[in-house]
């Protein structure tokens, strides 16, 4: 009997150009997990990745709550090991309040690194994709 080769998982948070351009460059011979607050947006990255050959998997998640960030890493460890997460999930100030930016941005961020820490693998990596459009408009 053969044995099975196990499973290297990356999750994608935002299935932007962001995080699929990422998951393009690492994703070769990994389980590619794209996770988006909008199923559609899933969706449509997931029919990009798995035309160009990757073997991809969708979720929903709303990085600004625990437990949805806690049932996404269960579906992706329940996948295979973490090696590595990339998150691009965030919102910009001509997109959402202040509240809303801290929220996703500042304690969405927080909960993934914290939540994927525990799991990920020995020499894994987890990248955190930022804008710069709060530069480019006035203080919150």
């Amino acid at each position: 009997m053969k044995k099975q080769t196990p499973t290297n998982v990356i999750v994608v948070l935002g299935a932007g150009s962001s995080g699929q351009a990422i998951a393009r460059r690492d994703g070769a011979g990994k389980h590619i997990v794209l996770a988006d607050l909008r199923a559609e947006n899933a969706e449509a990255a997931a029919r990009v990745l798995s035309d160009a050959g990757f073997e991809v998997s969708i979720a929903t998640v709303d990085v600004s709550s625990r437990q949805s960030v806690h049932a996404l890493v269960e579906a992706a460890t329940f996948i295979g090991s973490i090696t590595g997460v990339i998150h691009a999930a965030g919102v910009s100030p001509t997109q959402a309040s202040p509240d809303t930016i801290l929220k996703v941005d500042l304690y969405g961020t927080a909960l993934v690194l914290e939540e994927y820490r525990n799991v990920i693998e020995r020499g894994g990596a987890c990248v955190v994709i930022a804008s710069q459009s709060g530069h480019r408009l006035p203080a919150l």
